[in-house]
Formats: C-alpha cells, structure tokens, sequence
C-alpha cells in the first residue's frame, strides 16, 4: 500500500510517538473503540494493519489472535505477524479461518479498489457468522482535514469514505448485516467504526 513504506526504518518507540492528531481524535474516538474491542472474548481473530499493536493487546488476555501488517518489525507482541498486503489476506493466511477481523486507523491508506479487495478478502477468511470491524475516516468533519494535512504535511495519499460508500462495498463483498458507530473528535464528527457479517 503506498504510504505504508514510510514506516519500514521506524522503529516501534518513535511509530508510538504521539502527535497532535492522538490527542485530538485517536483519544476521544478512543472512548468507544477501546470498549468495542475490549469486549471481544473467546475468538480467533486477525488483526490487519495492526501496527505496534496498541488494540491487540486489549485482545491477548482472552483470544487467539494473528496480525498482518506491511512492517511486522514495529509488533514485539508474541504473536505471528504475516508480512503483506490487506488485499490478500486469504493466501497470507493459507486457508486459516478467524471469527473476527480487526483492523483500526488502516482503511485511510487503502485506494477505492484496495479496499474492495481487503472487504472481499476479509469475507474470505471468515468462519461462517464472523464479523469484521474496521475504522474508516469519514469524508465529513475533520476527516477531511486529516487527510488533507497528511498529503499536504507528510506527502501520504489517504482516504476518506462516506457510511454510505462503505456500505456499499461491504454488501458488494457479501456482508449483509452492517452497522456503524460514530468515532468523533472532541469536537467534530471524524471517523466511524463499520461492523459487518
């Protein structure tokens, strides 16, 4: 994924370090994040795009968990972490199943077609009945700003979507039961978590 290879030098101390953008949108959007994912028991699940792995220790207690990340290097969790791309989940994996896939603050770095591909290989490597839940920058309120000052700031495409544009794709990729869940900032709408099986 373009933007992703800026992280291949960084290590997992400086990749943690907090920005602006941490304390006014990862914090309050992280008020119904952290709870969401908390309350995952029991479950095999692979975490996409999970960097250091700040949400899949909230996981660890009480589930199975696989990640797949473009820079494995930044997780010093004691966990398999497949090297690839979100797009092709299914052979990273070799047939392995999951009752869950997660992925958090990854959806921004995916084109209209990548994000296609990693709904419909998601959907793949799901057991009957799993579920994904994944972040989206919205395309309203300071999700527009964020990505504008990333291309503008760090020269890093991202991308925004729309409830509607996400569902879309999520019924295109055979989910049927989808829902969303507002991921404000403090004071303005920015990014929403999509819920689907």
């Amino acid at each position: 994924m373009v933007g992703y290879e800026r992280y291949k030098a960084m290590t997992a101390k400086r990749y943690d370090k907090k920005t602006i953008m941490h304390y006014l949108c990862r914090i309050p959007a992280d008020r119904k994040l952290i709870p969401a994912v908390s309350q995952i028991e029991n479950k095999k699940v692979l975490d996409v795009g999970l960097g250091t792995g700040s949400y899949t220790k909230l996981l660890l207690d009480k589930n199975t968990v696989v990640g797949v990340d473009q820079n494995p290097h930044l997780c010093q969790l004691p966990i398999t972490v497949h090297k690839g791309d979100a797009a092709k989940l299914s052979a990273l994996v070799e047939g392995e199943k999951f009752d869950i896939v997660l992925s958090t603050w990854m959806t921004d770095y995916l084109n209209t077609d990548q994000l296609q591909g990693f709904f419909t290989e998601a959907k793949a490597v799901l057991n009957n009945g799993g579920k994904l839940m994944t972040t989206v920058i919205a395309t309203y309120g300071f999700g527009s700003f964020y990505v504008t000052i990333a291309r503008l700031i760090r020269g890093v495409n991202k991308y925004t979507y729309s409830k509607k544009q996400i569902i879309e794709k999520l019924k295109d990729a055979g989910f049927t039961d989808i829902k969303t869940v507002s991921l404000n900032s403090w004071c303005f709408p920015w990014a929403y978590l999509a819920i689907a099986q």
